[in-house]
């Protein structure tokens, strides 16, 4: 049997023209750089948001780089406004080529303090919310609604290559216990995210959908670069000295890897990993 090693031409260069990307969370800190980088090399972009209406960083990001995007409000943890903009960005986008799960939340607090509704906040928005979402667009794809019906069990779809591709953001939290912060919700989420994306692999390969995980280490955003007041220039000081390139990742960074991951370029044939970007901080 004959071994092809020319190069695909969908496999030389990350052009995303043509393509549509949705980023959960895409309006702000490593989202809104994920955001940027795609719409660089030409995708689409739909992005959601809850707290802060990102529509003016996306009408600078269409200025800047000609790429539409479109922002949509939708809670991450609420399946049904889920399921539904799954429906929506579809009939008024388009058919989406690469899902990136991104949006999250993280709260520092000893978890004896934490009440079942805190808890419930951060394993809802960083769990269940990508679950919730992942799920949505397979289903979309495999031609059934987005939303499960409990009365009717979806018959198994045939086999196919749909070639698409999901992102989930995940942590280091999924790895090894941070300090000197405490943060046991965020941290199991995390390793919850993780381990779907290996169960959902193995899943979903059949039907050509790929998925994978980004787990970064400390970013440049407004929650790691102003922690609480107190010991919060120690905390800064003490993640970086834990950080073997001595620094944190820029956003961008973890933007163009995305662009990397998500094209058929560099991962056509990765599918259940864990891709850590940590500037070395779990090789202690």
């Amino acid at each position: 049997m004959a071994i092809d090693t020319s190069p695909r031409a969908s496999d030389t260069s990350l052009d995303y023209k043509g393509k549509i990307a949705f980023v959960s969370g895409g309006g702000r800190g490593i989202g809104l750089a994920i955001t940027r980088a795609l719409a660089s090399v030409g995708a689409t972009v739909v992005i959601t948001w809850t707290s802060r209406d990102p529509s003016a960083e996306a009408k600078q990001i269409t200025a800047d780089t000609g790429a539409a995007v479109h922002a949509y409000r939708c809670a991450a943890e609420d399946s049904a406004q889920v399921d539904a903009l799954v429906e929506r960005v579809a009939a008024e986008v388009g058919q989406v080529d690469l899902v990136v799960a991104n949006a999250g939340v993280c709260l520092w607090r000893d978890t004896i303090d934490m009440s079942d509704d805190e808890l419930r906040w951060i394993m809802d928005t960083n769990l269940f919310g990508p679950i919730y979402l992942v799920r949505a667009f397979a289903r979309h794809w495999l031609g059934l609604p987005a939303a499960v019906d409990p009365a009717v069990r979806a018959e198994r779809p045939a086999k196919q290559n749909l070639n698409k591709k999901i992102l989930c953001i995940s942590s280091i939290s999924a790895l090894v216990n941070m300090t000197p912060q405490v943060q046991m919700a965020y941290n199991a989420s995390k390793a919850g995210v993780t381990s779907a994306v290996k169960s959902l692999a193995g899943e979903w390969a059949q039907y050509g959908i790929t998925i994978n995980a980004i787990s970064p280490g400390y970013v440049k955003t407004d929650m790691t670069m102003h922690p609480p007041p107190g010991d919060g220039a120690a905390w800064v000081k003490k993640w970086r000295d834990m950080t073997p390139v001595d620094r944190f990742a820029e956003p961008s960074e973890i933007g163009d890897l995305v662009v990397l991951l998500g094209s058929a370029r560099a991962s056509s044939f990765m599918t259940g990993h864990d891709i850590v970007v940590d500037g070395g901080y779990t090789t202690y």
